[in-house]
């Protein structure tokens, strides 16, 4: 589940451009792969004036691994010892230039730091280092490591569901559609048109709506589909999670339910329709701030005709 977002509270982004400030060039103990790096503390804690080594506050050692929903992006996990606003800073050089933090932050401090990385390439190192405050202001940062995300076996062949062959099918539609209507948006950075935009970084988030989550689009003209996605946004503990879905034809004929995919496992469900609005539901899931990654409903292949009148 982006792009380098921030939590959008001020208090939070103010905290974290002071820890983005205090990230100067540092060497530290590395690891040739993604096993948890752990820094180790001064004899006096401390790294520079008031910056304190982030192994005072770190219970576990630092882990990344791939994310099992999208093979285009990594997760770092770090527990500490106190709530923390945390972020991780990582590059393919020193220089960093991606910068994360856990998006159940919330606006507050947690403890169990559980940060997705967009665009971590599975079997690339890369270099970086953890900085975060406590509720008393305290700096902390660790010692720059490097990491690499382990390298996973692909699914094999196309992605199915519902039982459904997968089908030759042509572009996808939702591409050049646009927003009809969703039923919430969680804020600036979660807008629908996110769902259409075939980025696997930016997502739909609804504020809450579990269950009565929903998004339509208009795909410009009546369009024949073969084909339908619905790739779920989730949280890393699981929630916010969309299992099933339907989709209903310029508000009248309801196709479904269908299950929910991601980027990893796009769920292909079969379809053959004629329509322009389409409108997504979900009907089952973990509730919370569910939403999309992408919807995609595909066209039928060059040159294919699903009209079944002409094989008869």
């Amino acid at each position: 589940m982006l792009k380098s977002r921030l939590v959008p509270t001020i208090a939070v982004l103010f905290t974290l451009a002071i820890i983005a400030t205090a990230c100067g060039d540092s060497n530290g103990d590395t690891a040739s792969d993604a096993a948890a790096q752990t820094v180790a503390p001064s004899a006096e804690g401390v790294i520079d004036g008031e910056l304190f080594d982030f192994a005072l506050v770190q219970e576990t050692e630092f882990a990344f691994e791939a994310d099992p929903t999208d093979p285009g992006r990594g997760i770092f996990r770090v527990v500490t010892t106190e709530p923390m606003i945390c972020t991780i800073v990582w590059g393919e050089t020193d220089e960093f230039g991606n910068f994360n933090n856990s998006l159940s932050m919330n606006g507050t401090g947690i403890i169990n730091h559980d940060v997705v990385l967009p665009g971590a390439e599975q079997g690339v190192e890369y270099q970086f280092r953890v900085q975060g405050s406590t509720a008393d202001g305290t700096q902390y940062r660790s010692e720059t490591g490097t990491f690499t995300i382990p390298v996973t076996e692909p699914i094999e062949g196309d992605a199915i569901g519902n039982g459904d062959e997968m089908v030759v099918h042509g572009a996808n539609l939702a591409l050049d559609s646009t927003i009809v209507e969703a039923s919430s948006t969680f804020g600036n950075g979660w807008e629908a048109e996110n769902a259409i935009d075939g980025d696997n970084n930016t997502e739909w988030a609804t504020s809450g709506d579990g269950d009565d989550g929903f998004i339509t689009i208009d795909l410009g003209s009546e369009q024949q589909v073969v084909g339908v996605e619905f790739w779920t946004r989730s949280m890393l503990d699981g929630t916010a999670t969309a299992d099933m879905y339907t989709i209903t034809i310029d508000g009248d004929e309801v196709l479904g339910p269908f299950p929910a995919g991601n980027p990893a496992n796009p769920a292909f469900s079969t379809v053959d329709f004629a329509g322009q609005e389409v409108r997504f539901d979900i009907v089952s899931s973990t509730g919370g701030n569910v939403g999309a990654i992408e919807v995609r409903l595909f066209a039928p292949a060059d040159g294919d005709d699903t009209d079944d009148s002409a094989d008869s």
